[in-house]
């Protein structure tokens, strides 16, 4: 494990990637990828006509060369001044824990979706590194929660149409190498409701699962598309 954290842990690097593909989305979708670099600065060449923001492939890995899949927990990261201004609008404290909470509940429940769709697809998920296993390393930043659930807020909620919004940034990864191979990015808001409506924990828990799901299936497209073949068939 030692191997495979010091090739793909968040570095500076990673970050300030993140930074830029974030900026880029900033734009509308078709936007973003006519201002995005036909290819980045580590090699990676843009994938045109993808479901999601943007797609970077490195265009010499042969993906057909991995059976499984190594899914690590997704990294969770608030919008910038979130907590901030959630208490300065809303008629109940979000504190630090709330937001530990809110985060680790993310994470479990991007693992839960995420490896639900990719075993029923017949992919194999391992937890060791071998030469047949491709990294998936999630993260979900600038989460965005309209009314969030905490126990302070009593039987008080926000009428909202939307529960909030999230982009995904996702890289693959070769597990012994640590070499990149792909990586993704992708803004998501909830847009089950066309009229207002009184936020609560179940709509925030459903709007979350809609949007996880949708990139779940979005990823096993993705995989076959490239030619990544399940190891089991469903």
């Amino acid at each position: 494990m030692a191997t495979m954290e010091r090739h793909i842990n968040f570095k500076l690097t990673t970050k300030i990637a993140v930074a830029l593909l974030i900026a880029l989305l900033g734009c509308t979708t078709a936007l973003a990828r006519d201002k995005s670099p036909p290819i980045t600065e580590d090699g990676l060449h843009l994938v045109p006509d993808t479901r999601l923001g943007l797609v970077y492939m490195d265009p010499e890995a042969d993906l057909t060369l991995y059976s499984k899949l190594l899914l690590m927990d997704a990294q969770v990261a608030f919008k910038k001044n979130w907590q901030r201004d959630t208490n300065q609008a809303k008629p109940y404290h979000v504190t630090a824990s709330d937001m530990t909470r809110i985060r680790a509940d993310v994470a479990r429940l991007f693992r839960e979706i995420f490896t639900q769709e990719l075993e029923s697809a017949g992919f194999a998920l391992v937890t060791d590194q071998a030469l047949d296993t491709m990294i998936i390393r999630p993260a979900i930043v600038d989460l965005n929660i309209n009314s969030p659930d905490t126990p302070r807020g009593g039987t008080t909620r926000n009428i909202t149409e939307s529960a909030g919004d999230m982009t995904l940034y996702l890289e693959l990864r070769d597990s012994v190498t640590g070499d990149l191979l792909a990586k993704a990015l992708d803004f998501q808001f909830d847009r089950s409701n066309i009229t207002p409506f009184m936020m609560d924990r179940t709509r925030n828990a459903n709007a979350a699962n809609r949007i996880l799901t949708n990139w779940a299936q979005v990823l096993v497209e993705g995989l076959r598309a490239t030619g990544v073949e399940p190891s089991n068939q469903p």
